[in-house]
């Protein structure tokens, strides 16, 4: 029996606020990996070109090449102890960063 507290019951509109969302931090993270490429041969070189995370809101594949890339990427950063240069891939992308009518 759905209930008014029941999370799981469908609800159109909080998916397409989470769908939003979820756009609106793939794209900054797009242009924060654009920017990271310019400094940092190691992104350019482990992530996917193009608009790698924006392509895994739709695409499986590059959704699993995004998480490999990105896991690859935090080890490199880690070995060089550049983890700086990992974070600056999520900056601007954290809850209080974006709207969030959810």
């Amino acid at each position: 029996m759905n209930t008014p507290h029941d999370r799981h019951r469908p609800d159109p509109a909080r998916d397409a606020a989470e769908l939003t969302h979820e756009a609106a931090a793939a794209r900054i993270q797009d242009a924060n990996l654009a920017r990271l490429r310019q400094e940092d041969k190691d992104a350019d070189r482990i992530f996917p070109p193009g608009t790698a995370f924006t392509d895994a809101l739709v695409d499986d594949n590059a959704m699993r090449r995004i998480g490999i890339a990105t896991e690859a990427y935090g080890a490199a950063k880690h070995a060089t102890g550049r983890m700086d240069l990992f974070h600056r891939l999520f900056e601007n992308t954290g809850d209080d960063d974006l709207p969030w009518n959810g």
